[in-house]
């Protein structure tokens, strides 16, 4: 099976200049801190920086929008993604840029989808089939503190968005319907719409060919020369509207192109004057006198830290400048992006009435034919053009037919019956394992269904779900195989037995040649036998004194992301 592996996260804020940088052991990782530590906002990070944002956040750690990079492997490729602000960066093994996204629906998420071979697609509540976004790709392996302990497949925010996600989306990751179900299912979708157009086409055929032999069959066929006229008129009207809307487009691409070129030059003003306040500083660091002279005009300034600090002062705020110069530089290519869409757009109009044109055109020398072959020939054309889409349309029939019995065959009842016996045996075990004894096999007789209990059982019933579900993603899913990250598995109140079974068996039950997160507040005295990474300071999980190492290494991702072309858009 194919896994996702994180490597190592990066997380820094410019504004209060702390950072912190933590690596995962590709196999198990404990971070351990007690509450305001920051553990959570750690852990929240890490699916966050793929697009996928946590039920809950903290309100002060929300404020501080921390940008965000995570190194990560796909089968031995390495990667690395980006989040500043609204905008993702995705790198290869060289630390190159291969895209930049500012949409998390429409552009990351297929992005990611096809990146790890995520091909379900599914209802938005608008009714249009899309790729589920990233947090669909992460559901079932990350646990929330706050929401992952309230019910399972809830972890992630903005899930309402598509309809009725849970059967889908957990018959997806388990398996139940593979990426060859989905596959199929899009060709069967192709065809239909094919025979949707070949339906109208006929539709349209048929009807032009009753209208001719209704006509044919009590006149004369004569070509009304002034009717023909004025439809040519009427498109040539059309097509001059058309000609100004694309000259309006055209003028507003310029000015954007002049306010791009413009911003571009103070960009280049702002990386000048960074230079030189950067040669000022060292200048004035190296001369160990009080007093310096001015290389330019000779005068005598004192050497103090006082004038030093005012020069680093300076170079900081050029290159924040920068960094708002850089993002207004994407914001002007974003609308060069639309308004080239809307440019395009456009022109596809163009090219229909103009294509209208020459069938109309068309269709005077049609009837020219018409007259001269007569009206058995018009009956023949026609009806063997309804006759060409008929058997069209039933040969794709048979083709959509073939893929329809291909669908029934992979998601058969059987393989559904082998998946959700093996997943109720690993409940009755787990169950029994962590001392639940308040649920039947009723209540997890569908690999779907919530988990209902209540008080401190509830929280190891759904370690025994969330555990069973890992195992038969594991054995039956196609799809990839994600870090599991948990937060907290010590929920309502457990007493100290059961908070030794709950640790413990998160231990021992990790599904083989997995990686795990795990985050805690107390350690109870259980070796892990893994990486340990402690927070110990409250309320400041970013580090002042890791801010420098920390940006100095995001710097050379933060400087592609804002020089990027537009051309690396999705």
């Amino acid at each position: 099976m194919q896994k996702l592996i994180l490597s190592e996260i990066l997380l820094c804020s410019v504004r209060d200049k702390a950072a912190k940088k933590v690596k995962f052991d590709p196999i198990r990782t404990v971070i351990h801190g007690k509450n305001d530590t920051g553990k959570s906002s750690l852990i929240k990070s890490i699916y966050q920086a793929f697009g996928a944002s946590p039920a809950r956040q903290n309100p002060k750690w929300k404020a501080v929008q921390p940008t965000i990079l995570i190194r990560f492997e796909i089968n031995n490729s390495s990667y690395s993604i980006l989040k500043e602000g609204k905008y993702y960066a995705v790198f290869d093994g060289q630390d190159k840029i291969i895209r930049v996204f500012n949409s998390v629906v429409n552009q990351l998420g297929p992005f990611l989808a096809e990146l790890l071979d995520f091909k379900i697609r599914l209802p938005n509540q608008a009714g249009e089939i899309i790729t589920p976004p990233p947090a669909f790709i992460f559901l079932p392996f990350y646990i929330d503190q706050d929401a992952g302990w309230t019910d399972s497949w809830s972890s992630f925010s903005n899930l309402a968005m598509i309809k009725s996600y849970r059967e889908p989306i957990v018959y997806y990751h388990t398996g139940i319907r593979p990426n060859e179900y989905y596959d199929t299912k899009a060709e069967i979708d192709r065809y239909y719409v094919a025979i949707e157009e070949l339906e109208s086409d006929r539709k349209t055929s048929q009807g032009i060919l009753n209208n001719i032999r209704e006509k044919l069959s009590t006149v004369d066929f004569n070509i009304d020369i002034e009717i023909f006229k004025e439809e040519v008129g009427e498109l040539i009207i059309e097509f001059e509207k058309l000609k100004k809307k694309e000259e309006k487009h055209k003028e507003t691409l310029v000015e954007l192109h002049n306010a791009k070129l413009i911003i571009e030059a103070h960009i280049e003003i702002s990386k000048e004057a960074i230079k030189e306040t950067d040669k000022d500083y060292n200048y004035a660091d190296r001369k160990e006198e009080h007093v310096i002279h001015c290389p330019t005009c000779g005068a005598e300034y004192e050497n103090s830290f006082i004038e030093r600090f005012e020069i680093a002062k300076d170079t900081d705020k050029c290159r924040e400048l920068l960094q708002e110069l850089s993002g207004e530089k994407l914001e002007v290519e974003d609308k060069i992006t639309k308004e080239n869409q809307l440019l395009n757009k456009s022109m596809e109009e163009l090219e229909k009435i103009e294509a209208l044109l020459q069938k109309t055109k068309g269709d005077l020398q049609l009837r020219d034919i018409i007259e001269n072959e007569g009206r058995n020939e018009v009956r023949k054309i026609f009806d063997q053009r309804v006759t060409e889409i008929n058997k069209a349309i039933y040969d794709n029939a048979i083709k959509q037919d073939d893929l329809k019995k291909k669908l029934n065959a992979i998601g058969d009842k059987e393989r559904k019956q082998e998946i959700t016996g093996e997943y109720q045996r690993l409940m009755a075990k787990y169950l029994r394992d962590l001392e639940v004894f308040s649920l039947t096999g009723n209540d997890y007789k569908n690999i779907a269904s919530k988990i209902n209990d209540t008080g401190s059982s509830k929280a190891r019933a759904l370690i025994a779900y969330y555990y069973s579900v890992f195992n038969i993603i594991q054995k039956y899913s196609t799809s990839f195989f994600c870090p599991i990250v948990i937060d907290s598995p010590n929920q309502q109140a457990q007493d100290i037995d059961h908070i030794d079974k709950i640790l413990l068996f998160v231990k021992d039950n990790q599904p083989e040649g997995t990686q795990r997160i795990l985050g805690l507040e107390e350690l109870y005295g259980i070796d892990f036998e893994c990486e340990m990474i402690e927070l110990s300071e409250k309320y400041h999980l970013l580090q002042t004194g890791d801010f420098d190492e920390v940006y100095t290494e995001l710097r050379p991702y933060l400087d592609q992301l804002f020089s990027s072309s537009g051309s690396l858009f999705s």
